[in-house]
């Protein structure tokens, strides 16, 4: 069987680049602190406190709303890629939720998305006109949106670690594993120099 190689060079993550995709999580916007959640009545103090007390309750600076997660019971995992070629055989989606991956560590790696695509259709391929990798750095998350097409992430190094988040659901109902290779005569190659 001949395969067309499909090479790709990984582009670095940004909110723009990876809008069609997912969500970058980052700060984003402006901030909010924790004078703003009793400012606001987002929060109560329990007692009457003195206004030099809550000058020191100020330790922290919160931006929301940097992502959109399922809205169906979600789990975490702990993923850890295996070191390999940069090379994607198959593409996998999940069509009725988010999946977020949190890294661990600050180690760098890529990962290969794709386009949504026929969400209703459960034989629907990925359209690799629109497939891309990213550079992940280490310091940020990144949240897929329903039915992109992803692929496990490659370490960079010896290895990288993720916490990840899907619905509790998704290895029952909602694991779509397209083989690139057997159905597009296909494989791609990430080219990383």
């Amino acid at each position: 069987m001949n395969l067309r190689n499909f090479e790709i060079i990984p582009e670095k993550l940004s909110k723009e680049s990876f809008s069609n995709y997912g969500d970058v999580l980052e700060p984003s916007g402006d901030s909010i602190n924790n004078k703003d959640f009793l400012k606001l009545g987002y929060a109560n103090m329990s007692d009457n406190v003195p206004s030099e007390r809550v000058e020191k309750f100020d330790v922290l600076d919160y931006w929301g709303q940097i992502a959109n997660i399922s809205q169906e019971p979600m789990r975490f995992g702990f993923l850890r890629p295996r070191k390999r070629a940069f090379e994607v055989s198959w593409l996998e989606r999940h069509v009725k939720g988010t999946q977020t991956f949190i890294p661990l560590g600050g180690e760098k790696s890529i990962i290969t998305v794709g386009k949504a695509n026929e969400n209703d259709n459960p034989e629907a391929l990925p359209d690799l006109s629109t497939v891309k990798a990213f550079l992940l750095d280490g310091d940020k998350g990144i949240n897929l949106h329903p039915g992109t097409w992803h692929w496990t992430p490659f370490p960079i190094n010896s290895k990288c670690d993720f916490i990840i988040l899907v619905r509790t659901n998704v290895k029952d109902d909602d694991l779509n594993f397209v083989d690139l290779e057997s159905r597009l005569k296909t494989f791609i190659k990430i080219n990383i120099n």
